[in-house]
């Protein structure tokens, strides 16, 4: 089964990165990667990262609002790493950003100077702690 990794803005109007700061970041985080502009009319995607662009390559999409980043092809040890990576993005406390996925059974928050690691022991599993009744500030 693939799955694929979600990280995303909590806060209505802010977002993790602009394109331009998604696509220079990237390319100096992963010197070796490639880029692809994907963004139409029918995609909700602009850009993406392809970290080994000539093998089974994980791919890091860009949504055109600044407010979802997806991950597909990795291992959850390799998507912590980019949740990492993310987070550094933005650094900025006041921005709330979860790494989750696709199914939404559970989440992290991604904090400034968090770790791979720590990505992967905070996660919260969504059915001991279901996050409508505790957090319904994000979701109302």
């Amino acid at each position: 089964m693939d799955v694929s990794y979600l990280y995303s803005t909590l806060n209505s109007g802010l977002v993790i990165a602009d394109t331009d700061t998604f696509l220079s970041e990237g390319k100096r985080h992963w010197p070796d990667c490639k880029t692809r502009s994907v963004g139409s009319v029918d995609r909700e995607t602009d850009v993406e990262i392809l970290l080994d662009p000539d093998g089974a390559s994980t791919i890091i999409s860009h949504f055109s609002d600044g407010q979802l980043i997806s991950v597909d092809g990795a291992d959850l040890e390799e998507a912590a790493e980019i949740a990492v990576w993310v987070r550094s993005l933005n650094p900025d406390p006041s921005l709330v950003l979860w790494f989750t996925i696709d199914n939404f059974d559970g989440h992290t928050v991604l904090t400034p100077g968090i770790t791979p690691q720590q990505v992967i022991e905070q996660w919260v599993d969504h059915r001991e702690h279901d996050p409508y009744v505790e957090y319904p500030e994000y979701f109302s």
